[in-house]
């Protein structure tokens, strides 16, 4: 059924669609109408083509709005994408300055770590030289104290002159027992202090050539001497020798330093003491200690020992050529110690400072008698030779003194001869 009406439906649209078609053929032919009716369509036409255009710009600015809104978006999304990028940047820079800044800091607490580090050793090692410089002092002045009494032991009796003093006195006795116990008291305090010095350095090693050394220094003791004098001689060759090694590194070092500093490596080739250190050349002078011993040998005639009358000394001259080995005169030593004391000692207290300070000084004026200008008294000089001489004067002598200087002489009684 509803198939059929939709058939039904067909036919009537198609008879009326026919029908239109007939009646525009019929307005073909009448051309009024057909005026009319084209003038319908092109008003149809134009209606229609403006309202497509319309509907086409109303699209195209519809388009040109939705362009204009998602290039704003895009723009957004530049600028967000800019300004994170940006601050990206910014923290990656404030990140690196951060880093050299924490960098920098630190340099610099290195360096003040570095320098109160550094400044600290400074002032250790002023004080040390301080220390240093006044344990020296303090030692040269106990060798310039010693001195004396070093000259004077070279008085001192022998045997068997010493035994007749000491039985012919008994205070002559215990006073050479005093100073023999004094003396002993003094080496000891000196090496005490020694070995003291030695244990405060950790690179002086202990003990160093110590069988070889007893050896050699046994054989060296005198024969005179004592098993006790034996021990002590011992006990300081080998304290010598613990030291040995340390003092020619020391020396040697200080030697190439002061070459350094003075220039004195420039002209190093031309001179051969320059081409060796300190120790190699006091090992080459003590090979023939010979020469330097018997340098410092005196003679017993030189020196006035107690005991010793001239004829005991005339006697031993022919004896002692090479001199006594028990008489030992260092004077040369020591005044060398003494010029290098006053070279280094401080400034304020040297030589040279003391004759400046002297020079500055306002000089003492001269006694001089101010009223003695412009001739108003006699100048002279006295001559000290002709002072209780003076010229003769004439004087006339009483009538008897001539026979008064007769008698005194006795020209009379040789005149009456």
């Amino acid at each position: 059924m509803k198939r059929g009406r939709e058939n039904d439906n067909e036919d009537d649209v198609f008879s009326e669609e026919g029908a239109e078609l007939l009646d525009y053929d019929d307005n073909e032919v009448d051309g009024s109408d057909f005026g009319d009716d084209s003038d319908a369509l092109e008003d149809h036409d134009s209606d229609g083509v403006e309202d497509d255009e319309n509907d086409g710009l109303e699209d195209d600015s519809n388009g040109d709005d939705d362009d204009e809104i998602s290039g704003e978006e895009e723009g957004e999304d530049d600028e967000e994408m800019e300004d994170a990028e940006k601050e990206e940047r910014d923290m990656a820079e404030v990140e690196e300055l951060e880093k050299e800044y924490t960098g920098l800091r630190h340099q610099e607490q290195d360096l003040l770590r570095n320098l109160r580090r550094q400044k600290d050793e400074d002032v250790l090692k002023g004080q040390a030289v301080k220390n240093q410089k006044a344990f020296w002092d303090k030692t040269l002045e106990l060798r310039f104290l010693l001195q004396k009494a070093f000259s004077n032991s070279n008085r001192l009796p022998q045997d068997p002159i010493r035994s007749s003093f000491c039985d012919f006195s008994s205070d002559t006795s215990e006073a050479y027992s005093d100073l023999v116990t004094s003396s002993k008291k003094t080496l000891d305090s000196i090496l005490k202090l020694q070995e003291a010095l030695l244990e405060k350095n950790p690179t002086i090693t202990q003990g160093t050539d110590g069988s070889s050394g007893k050896k050699t220094k046994q054989s060296k003791a005198s024969e005179n001497s004592t098993p006790e004098e034996d021990h002590e001689w011992l006990k300081i060759s080998e304290m010598q020798s613990r030291t040995v090694s340390f003092r020619n590194k020391a020396v040697d070092k200080w030697q190439r330093k002061a070459q350094v500093t003075t220039g004195a490596a420039a002209i190093k080739g031309k001179l051969q003491a320059f081409n060796q250190s300190i120790s190699d050349q006091v090992s080459a002078y003590m090979r023939d200690p010979s020469r330097m011993v018997n340098g410092m040998q005196q003679r017993r005639s030189a020196v006035s020992v107690f005991g010793m009358d001239s004829e005991t000394s005339n006697n031993t001259k022919a004896e002692e050529v090479n001199g006594d080995p028990e008489l030992l005169d260092d004077s040369e030593f020591y005044q060398q110690l003494l010029k290098e004391f006053f070279e280094t000692i401080d400034p304020t207290s040297s030589e040279a400072a003391f004759y400046a300070l002297k020079r500055m000084q306002t000089k003492k004026r001269k006694v001089v008698d101010q009223r003695a200008s412009k001739s108003r008294k006699i100048r002279y000089h006295v001559h000290e030779k002709i002072v209780n001489f003076m010229a003769p004067r004439p004087m006339t002598l009483p009538p008897m003194a001539p026979n008064l200087f007769e008698n005194l002489f006795g020209f009379k009684a040789q005149k009456a001869a």
